[in-house]
């Protein structure tokens, strides 16, 4: 999810400038060295998996590969389309998106509730809870703030200084999405914006979201984030895979200028920062709706080449693939929401993120019709189910044995 707010701020060149330059000697190896030393996760047992599987019906197993949106002061009318959509499309995942989550209390009230609603609806699985807490404006890069959340500052701000230390910055901002029941940052985003660029690329450079202009910055500060949120414990997922560093449009709002013609595929440099983090473990990894025509002229993510081939066989990529918000973007709008479905899952995606929770229930019956259908496919989506209980699990969000 890009999360750009509706009314642009400028970011200051200078500010960018001081932040590079305050880097000290030597910041880049501490990163590298604090990558080998990866958060230690323990699998699930097998037999665990497959109970929980077993207790779900075709419906709510489509459900827990979809995730719908609710937004802050949304009225009763809009409220009640993300709760139809737990309840009645079985939707496994939330993200809360929206300018006005502006307290702990606030939020912790909010996922209690539909924590309880998902466990009551999808047999005692509960949700990945989410939002952009990336740093920098507050409602639209830092989805949670006010009383109980640390004010952060814009990654291009964060990436200075010692890595280390940004590293235990992010365990406590964790923490604090933690204890309001936030389970999932869609962030950090590990894309390099070309040096000189910023202020021409819409999505990343402009806001100052970038760790820095090179891979290896971006991969030192990036890594960084990801491996003190993942300590609070909160999961990640690194975005917007391959890149929207060297693209000029924004997704969420055009279908023009969204292309990258300079991406080569596995062995692009732009890569490095996100072999970094899958060879650290992280848990999603979240795919771009923009265009790379020099491996495929389809969107990245209704793209087999860039999540079949490059991210999953190239780059061994084993845990969850995530795709932008393909229910509010300009992007995608060409084509029903029904069809982005087929069209991401067909494509080898695990989990497809809608912030309109109407698109739930045409999405469901689609992935079931096919399903019943095509036997391969069927398989495919049981194996994006494993892959989603599998780090539910590993969150504590499934029903304990009887």
């Amino acid at each position: 999810m890009t999360g750009l707010p509706r009314s642009p701020l400028p970011i200051l060149a200078a500010l960018l400038l001081l932040a590079i330059a305050c880097r000290p000697p030597g910041a880049l190896e501490a990163a590298a060295q604090a990558a080998q030393a990866p958060v230690p996760q323990s699998p699930p047992p097998d037999d665990v998996i497959g109970r929980v599987r077993g207790t779900l019906t075709p419906e709510q197993r489509v459900g827990q590969l979809l995730m719908v949106g609710l937004r802050s002061g949304a009225d009763d009318a809009e409220a009640a389309q993300t709760h139809a959509a737990i309840t009645s499309a079985h939707a496994g995942n939330v993200v809360l998106y929206g300018s006005g989550w502006d307290s702990s209390a606030l939020v912790a009230a909010t996922t209690r509730a539909l924590q309880q609603r998902a466990r009551d609806a999808n047999a005692g699985v509960g949700l990945f809870i989410s939002g952009n807490q990336e740093g920098g404006q507050q409602g639209a890069f830092q989805a949670f703030y006010g009383e109980g959340f640390s004010p952060m500052p814009s990654a291009i701000a964060q990436a200075q200084g010692d890595p280390a230390r940004l590293q235990e910055q992010a365990r406590v901002w964790g923490v604090e999405l933690r204890d309001a029941g936030v389970n999932l940052n869609l962030a950090p985003v590990l894309d390099v914006v070309p040096p000189g660029t910023a202020a021409t690329n819409a999505p990343i450079g402009y806001w100052g979201r970038e760790y820095g202009f090179t891979p290896e910055d971006v991969m030192a500060y990036g890594v960084a984030f990801a491996r003190g949120m993942r300590a609070a414990p909160v999961a990640v997922s690194v975005k917007h895979f391959p890149g929207l560093g060297r693209v000029r449009g924004n997704t969420d709002f055009t279908a023009e200028g969204i292309v990258d013609d300079q991406f080569s595929g596995a062995d692009d440099p732009y890569l490095q920062p996100y072999r970094a983090a899958i060879q650290d473990g992280v848990e999603l990894v979240m795919v771009s709706l923009a265009v790379y025509p020099r491996v495929d002229s389809r969107q990245a993510v209704f793209s087999p080449v860039i999540m079949r081939d490059i991210l999953r066989q190239q780059l061994g990529f084993r845990n969850v693939v995530i795709s932008d918000d393909v229910g509010a973007a300009v992007a995608v709008a060409d084509r029903p929401p029904a069809q982005r479905a087929l069209d991401f899952f067909r494509a080898g995606g695990d989990l497809l993120l809608t912030v309109r929770a109407s698109d739930a229930a045409p999405m469901t019956q689609a992935l079931l019709r096919e399903m019943a259908a095509d036997a391969a496919f069927r398989a495919d989506l049981d194996a994006s189910l494993e892959r989603v209980l599998r780090l539910k699990a590993a969150l504590g969000l499934l029903p304990a044995a009887p």
